[in-house]
C-alpha cells in the first residue's frame, strides 16, 4: 500500500510502531533497539534525560523543547533510489526556533556495510554516494572506509532540517547496550565530516545547516512483563482466522450437496 506523505496520526500505544518496522514482528523485542527507542521515548514526557543532557552541553540546544516526533520516518535523499528511514525525527523547541534532531537506536546492532561494499557497481548508486558526499563535505575516497547508514541518516536529517526552514539539526545514536564497534564505526564517521568524535556533542556546518552530533549511552528500559500481540499484528491474523473458517463452511457445505446428489 502507497503511503500518504505529510498526513500523520497519533499513536495511542508503543506497538503501533510495529507495522511500519523494517521486519516488524522480528524488529519489535526485548533487547533490540526499536523496541527500546520506542519503550523510551512513550515514556517520556519530553526528550528522554540522556538525550536532553547531552543536547544541552551546546548552548545552542539550551533547555530543548520535544514538539514532535515521527517514528520511522522517511526522508527523500533527492537521489534515485531508497528513502533514508530515521528511527526517531523530533522537532525541538529552542526559545523562538526550532532544531531538527534525528535519533538512531542501537543496541549492539550493526551500522550495516561500508560504503565500498555497498558501492559497487552501478550509476544510481554512484549518483547518490555523490550527492551525499557533497551535502556532508566528505570526498569519495574519505567515504569509502565509512558506514552507509550513517552517511544517509546524517545527510537526512541536513535535508529536513532544510525543509523545516532552520539551519539548526542534530544527529543522536541513542544507544541501549556496550557497543565498541558500533561506537567506534560512529566515531570514524564523526572525525571524517570535521566532528572530534564520540560522547561528546559538536557541530560542523553541512549546506547551510549546523549539524551537531553525539553518541548517547542510555540504560535499556525495564520489561514491563508479557505484552499482548501488537494490534496490528492481532488484526491480521483474526483476519486470516475468520476467511479460514468461511472457506471451511463452504467446504462443508459443498460436500454436502455433493453427497446428497448422489442419495
Amino acid at each position: 500500500m502507497a503511503k500518504i506523505p505529510r498526513l500523520h496520526l497519533p499513536m495511542l500505544e508503543p506497538e503501533d510502531v510495529v507495522r511500519h518496522l523494517g521486519k516488524q514482528e522480528q524488529h519489535w523485542k526485548e533487547g533490540r533497539s526499536a523496541h527500546a527507542l520506542v519503550q523510551v521515548w512513550s515514556k517520556s514526557k519530553g526528550f528522554p534525560e540522556a538525550v536532553a543532557s547531552v543536547l544541552q552541553t551546546q548552548p545552542a540546544f539550551e533547555l530543548p523543547e520535544l514538539i514532535d516526533a515521527f517514528l520511522e520516518r522517511q526522508v527523500d535523499l533527492r537521489t534515485e533510489g531508497r528513502n533514508s528511514q530515521t528511527d526517531l525525527l523530533a522537532v525541538a523547541g529552542l526559545g523562538n526556533g526550532i532544531a531538527i534532531v534525528a535519533v538512531e537506536g542501537k543496541a549492539g546492532e550493526s551500522f550495516g556495510p561500508i560504503v565500498e561494499k555497498w558501492l559497487g557497481e552501478g550509476d544510481k548508486k554512484q549518483a547518490r554516494l555523490n550527492g551525499l558526499c557533497k551535502t556532508l563535505n566528505l570526498s569519495l575516497d574519505m567515504a569509502r572506509p565509512l558506514r552507509y547508514q550513517l552517511l544517509h541518516r546524517a545527510a537526512s536529517t541536513v535535508y529536513e532540517a532544510q525543509r523545516y526552514r532552520t539551519k539548526l539539526a542534530a544527529l543522536i545514536v541513542h544507544s541501549f547496550a556496550e557497543d565498541a564497534k558500533g561506537f567506534e564505526d560512529f566515531s570514524a564517521f564523526q572525525r571524517a565530516i570535521g566532528l572530534g568524535g564520540g560522547h561528546k556533542c559538536a557541530f560542523v556546518s553541512c549546506d547551510g545547516v549546523d549539524l551537531y552530533s553525539a553518541w548517547v549511552q542510555d540504560k535499556a528500559p525495564k520489561s514491563d512483563g508479557p505484552k499482548r500481540l501488537p494490534r496490528c499484528i492481532g488484526q491480521l491474523r483474526r483476519k486470516a482466522r475468520k476467511r479460514m473458517q468461511a472457506h471451511a463452511r463452504i467446504v462443508r457445505q459443498t460436500a454436502k450437496k455433493t453427497v446428497a446428489s448422489f442419495i
